[in-house]
Formats: structure tokens, sequence, C-alpha cells
């Protein structure tokens, strides 16, 4: 249980942003780069409340969204064009994202007009925003959301649930790793009590894999080294490992890497992949003796102290000391 103090603390930024959401009359929700279950779900549970209210709810993400999200109800009303930042937009909320940068869009502050908001469970790094909603013990985003919604007394729906559920699950790989807590686990039953889909969940992330992703999945296996010095096991992908979707690597990544993070004895997971214009990666840990947020931040990104992952323009994958490593290109 959270000291009363911060219990209070979050009631009152939830009053500073139900008031916001309730002032405008056209919102916009963003979600970061390269989506997850998390991002998408909070701001669809969102903007459905949003709308229940009689205002307008936009959502944007730069980057498509994997066709193994579709199940989630509204995946497909994101849009990836900049110029929606132009519309005239009341109130302008980004979810999941650390800080304002991580949605993609370059020097994305300077299209800020209007009151904007940040809603997420990443360590501290929003500088910009007007009001700023997060709790870093939540083990996902839609954790946060869910209890902005029964703070409001919105009547949450089977689709809302599902989206709600999706993320918790996805982030805390259904409820195994160390984000997931005491109350990730009463959330989850309260979504499943409301009517979400955890069979749909289920059948999207672990029984509907196609063979394209299976063999990306071998390639990178087969590419794994383990640095027993520093107790670290990492792989790569690369971008001719995928034949004709690569929207499949996106989900190699974020999969393998929760996937390895369960069978191995390894004190940190790394699985990097190589993409237009750099390189991504993605870390996972059931270590308490490391943060791998701060590890992830060396390079530009952040997280959690268990998952993180980040970013390196211009950088390329190396082999090397037995592990694989980014280079950064001055």
């Amino acid at each position: 249980m959270a000291p009363e103090a911060t219990i209070q603390g979050m009631k009152l930024l939830f009053n500073q942003l139900e008031q916001a959401i309730k002032n405008a009359n056209d919102i916009l929700l963003v979600s970061h780069r390269s989506p997850d279950p998390d991002t998408l779900g909070s701001a669809l549970a969102l903007g459905s409340y949003t709308e229940s209210l009689g205002k307008k709810a936009s959502f944007f993400c730069l980057d498509k969204i994997p066709d193994n999200f579709s199940f989630i109800n509204g995946a497909k009303r994101f849009a990836d064009d900049v110029e929606i930042f132009l519309g005239v937009h009341d109130l302008v909320i980004f979810v999941d994202c650390s800080e304002l940068g991580r949605c993609g869009v370059e020097d994305v502050s300077k299209y800020k007009k209007q009151t904007w908001a940040v809603i997420d469970h990443h360590v501290n790094k929003q500088k910009e925003a007007d009001i700023v909603v997060r709790d870093s013990r939540a083990g996902a985003n839609c954790e946060i959301i869910y209890d902005f919604l029964e703070f409001v007394e919105f009547s949450i729906t089977p689709d809302v649930a599902t989206a709600l559920l999706s993320g918790l699950l996805i982030d805390t790989n259904f409820l195994s790793n160390a984000a997931a807590t005491e109350k990730s686990v009463n959330i989850a039953s309260s979504l499943l009590s409301l009517g979400a889909d955890y069979r749909r969940i289920v059948k999207f992330f672990y029984a509907n894999k196609n063979p394209e992703i299976l063999r990306v999945w071998g390639m990178a296996l087969s590419r794994l080294k383990f640095n027993k010095e520093k107790n670290i096991a990492s792989t790569a992908v690369f971008k001719n490992d995928v034949s004709n979707n690569h929207e499949a690597v996106y989900e190699a990544l974020e999969g393998l890497a929760n996937f390895l993070n369960a069978i191995l004895d390894a004190d940190i997971i790394l699985v990097l992949k190589e993409v237009d214009g750099g390189a991504k990666g993605s870390f996972r840990s059931n270590s308490d003796k490391f943060n791998v947020a701060e590890i992830a931040a060396q390079y530009g990104g952040g997280g959690h102290k268990r998952a993180a992952g980040f970013f390196v323009a211009g950088g390329k994958i190396a082999e090397r000391d037995n592990e694989w490593r980014v280079d950064k290109i001055s």
C-alpha cells in the first residue's frame, strides 16, 4: 500500500486531469513510437472516457500499429501524420511516454500551443508538460488509466477492459515478471470481471505466431551469446532476417526479450535489432542488482528497473567479447 500522502497526491493529479478533459472539446491522445499494447490500450481507454463526455478524441502514433494488436478495439484509429499536431486541439495527452520526445516526433515541443498532459509509469524525465500524472511503481501504464477511470467513476465496457488488460499483461509478461505487483493482479481480476477477453489476448500474443516470426526467433536464438563474466545474455535481429514483413521484427524483439528473460539464468537480457536509421535495444532483468533503465539511459533510452529500451541513431550492431552491443557512430 502506498503512503497516504502519495495516494492523496495521485487524487490531486487525477482531479487536475479530469478538469482539463472536461474543459476541453477536442483532445489528441499520443502514443509512443514502436507501439505496444500498454500505450495503445491506455490511449484508447482514455479516449473512450473523453468521448463519453461528448468530446472529440483523436489518436496519433508515428509508427504503424502491428497487425497482432488489431484485436484491440480502435487500434485502426491511430493517425501517423505529424500534421495532426497542427489541429485545433484544446488538450494533448501523451500516454506511456517518459518524455515527450518518446512519441518520435522531432522537436515535438514546437507544436505546443495548448495544455499538454503526460500519463506515465516510467522514471521521471518529463520537464515540459503542464500536467504530469506519474506512478513509477505501476506495473503498466494501463494500471494508472484504470485507477483514473475508477476515480472519475467511468463505466468500463468489455472493449475498454480488454484494451487495459492487454497492456497490463504484456508489460508484466502475463503477471510473471518483477514489474507485476499485488495491485497488478487485483486490477487484472477486476478487468476480467468487467468482461476483458483474456483468451483473445492470449491467442494474439502466444497462439498466433506466424511462421515468419518463428523463423526470426530461430535465427536470433542461433546467435545467442552469454558473457559469463557479466552474466549477460544477448542476441541480435537484422533487417535482412525478415524476407517481406518488416513489422515482424518489432514483435520478434519484444516477445523474444520477454521469453529469454523467463527461461535463462542471466542477470541481464539484451535483444538488439537493426532498423532504418540505426539500432534499437530491449533490456530485461529479474535481478535486484541491476537497473536496466540506467543502462538504457546511457544510450538515450529509458524505462523501468527491470525492463527498458533505447534507440541509437546511426548505431551499428557489433559482435565482440562474446556479446552483442551497439557501436555509437559519431
